[in-house]
């Protein structure tokens, strides 16, 4: 299960834009975040962290980093698209675009096997933490988890071909499954 040089890979899951929500990803889908609203507060969750940016008075929401200083901002756009930058630097935003989301009349895996997934995530992403030379495996499994937990069967299957397509090329032995507890086909 030893990964290669790699790729960042953060995930989450789907749900209805009515205020920044959802998951949105860089065109090609290669970064993903997932935001929700809290009160006034924009929490982006990551599979190894989650990040609560506060709104500022020019509509945008930052958040600055406590282990190094850095400020991140998040800037909507419009009900589909969000950019994300560095406040007070010359650095462009990077452009994410929502994800769908579960086919009208089609209920997210979550409704039934929720706290399974999540605790799958969760297993993974403690791994990504403890075990430095599979971080990028772990930290694809534990998306993988949390996308089965909150999207629709298809949505979360075809994210875990994504997913799997990716680790295959990363892995030592690609024909090996790292998780198949999240990926059901390999």
């Amino acid at each position: 299960m030893r990964a290669s040089v790699g790729v960042a890979v953060l995930l989450s899951a789907v749900v209805a834009p009515a205020e920044p929500g959802g998951t949105y990803a860089i065109d090609g889908g290669g970064y993903t975040i997932d935001l929700k609203m809290d009160g006034d507060t924009l929490v982006v969750v990551e599979p190894n962290k989650t990040s609560p940016y506060a709104r500022q008075a020019d509509g945008t929401y930052q958040f600055t980093n406590p282990n190094n200083g850095i400020t991140y901002g998040i800037r909507v756009i419009d009900d589909r698209t969000i950019e994300a930058f560095k406040p007070g630097t010359d650095n462009p935003p990077t452009r994410l675009s929502l994800m769908g989301g579960a086919p009208s009349g089609e209920e997210p895996a979550a409704v039934a096997d929720a706290e399974k997934w999540e605790a799958l995530a969760q297993h993974y992403s403690e791994l990504s933490q403890s075990d430095p030379d599979n971080v990028q495996v772990n930290t694809a499994c534990a998306g993988v988890a949390l996308k089965r937990s909150a999207s629709s069967q298809a949505e979360a299957d075809a994210y875990a071909a994504q997913m799997a397509e990716m680790l295959k090329q990363i892995l030592v032995d690609g024909s090996s499954n790292p998780c198949p507890d999240v990926f059901t086909s390999w």
